[in-house]
């Protein structure tokens, strides 16, 4: 774990044995005073939001909602009010890019990170249009979590 020196900012020689992905969440969390970061997951998929839920529960966040769909990813969005969302672009009802309009609208400081199957050149542009900062493929699963991480430090950066 990172320590920190006495004027309570990091010790860099206590990273030396950290994973970089470790150090960047410590460094969010002490810098922007979040002892947990809050994520919501929307997926169609119920083994999805599973697996998403894992990987976010083990980095050691909290998944504040669930949703199954766009309307249902807007909705919660609303009302945990959360850091981050991951979201997938094909869901029924409303797929995430317009679910990400929507939300960015509403909530313009939230980390946007679209996890999809379909992160295509047009996907990625099309959701940076409407305020998605990150398209990861599903097939790079094991990116999420890293990308949540750069995606969270951008947006507070920016809003800073």
């Amino acid at each position: 774990m990172l320590r920190e020196n006495a004027a309570g900012l990091p010790d860099v020689a206590s990273c030396e044995s950290e994973q970089p992905h470790q150090v960047l969440q410590h460094l969010t969390r002490l810098f922007y005073g979040i002892a947990r970061m809050r994520i919501l997951i929307a997926d169609d998929n119920a083994q999805m939001r599973r697996l998403i839920r894992t990987m976010v529960e083990v980095s050691g966040w909290e998944v504040c909602a669930e949703a199954k769909n766009g309307v249902q990813a807007v909705t919660r969005a609303i009302e945990c009010k959360p850091h981050a969302i991951i979201l997938d672009l094909a869901m029924p009802e409303m797929n995430g890019i317009e679910a990400g309009r929507q939300i960015s609208s509403i909530l313009p400081d939230v980390a946007i990170v679209m996890f999809t199957s379909c992160a295509s050149p047009l996907v990625q542009i099309k959701a940076a249009r409407v305020g998605i900062q990150k398209v990861i493929s599903k097939s790079d699963g094991p990116k999420l979590i890293r990308a949540l991480e750069e995606t969270l430090a951008q947006v507070h950066r920016k809003a800073a």
